[in-house]
């Protein structure tokens, strides 16, 4: 089970996703929120399918923005250290 504080953590950095579209970060905070494809369907009258084809691409860039933040990170980290020594 989720706790209340990581799914506001969670939902907050999805909707401040520079990288994401509007409906995308609708459909993952929805889901993240426990709402059916169906449910999320039915709203904007579309199929289980496309909200999974949203879904999926919205997850996608989440994790390429993740991942280039974690290098980021990294690559900074290390100039600090050579700078600090």
């Amino acid at each position: 089970m989720r706790s209340n504080k990581t799914l506001k953590y969670f939902s907050s950095f999805v909707r401040s996703a520079p990288n994401l579209t509007g409906k995308e970060k609708e459909v993952v905070v929805k889901r993240l929120n426990k709402k059916t494809l169906q449910g999320i369907g039915e709203t904007w009258g579309l199929t289980e399918a496309r909200i999974r084809q949203i879904e999926s691409v919205a997850i996608r860039k989440l994790k390429s923005e993740s991942k280039q933040l974690a290098l980021f990170k990294k690559l900074y980290s290390n100039k600090l250290r050579k700078v600090t020594k």
